[in-house]
């Protein structure tokens, strides 16, 4: 007959495994933009987008006319690799900052933020999310566009 296992030792067991099942389950490479995933080839992205992309230099998609709800994108160029896509960036009108921002901050908490100053060239702000999934960049240079970037997160903050 085997001995009963100690009752703390037990707890210690579960909640081991509760703390590396998150871990060890595949997760869906999923974008932050609904509808896209990460390693998507060219001809799933202009289905899933409804637009044809053009070229906009080595494995740099581009794509124009878009809305990201009721906010009109100027442009959005999308980096491809061999493993399909790699990162996608958006333009936006500068005044659209403070609105996708906010929406930014509701979703996934507060950014890293910082404000970049280099001779000659114009302030840059900057706000990083790290989500687990994806790097999403927010920048702002001057009156210039306001810049979403998404790019899979190459760290996930529950290993830190």
């Amino acid at each position: 007959m085997i001995p009963p296992f100690p009752r703390h030792c037990l707890a210690v067991l579960v909640g081991l495994l509760c703390w590396l099942l998150p871990l060890a389950l595949p997760t869906a490479a999923m974008a932050c933009v609904p509808g896209l995933d990460w390693g998507m080839q060219r001809s799933h992205l202009e289905d899933r987008l409804g637009v044809s992309l053009t070229e906009a230099g080595d494995r740099t998609l581009e794509a124009h006319g878009l809305t990201i709800g009721e906010l009109p994108v100027t442009r959005l160029r999308l980096q491809l690799s061999d493993g399909g896509l790699q990162q996608l960036a958006y333009e936006l009108e500068p005044d659209a900052m403070t609105e996708v921002l906010a929406g930014l901050r509701s979703r996934y908490g507060a950014p890293v933020s910082t404000t970049v100053e280099t001779e000659g060239q114009p302030m840059q702000q900057v706000w990083v999310w790290n989500t687990g999934t994806d790097c999403i960049t927010a920048v702002r240079a001057g009156d210039e566009a306001f810049l979403l970037s998404y790019r899979p997160s190459r760290l996930n903050p529950a290993l830190l």
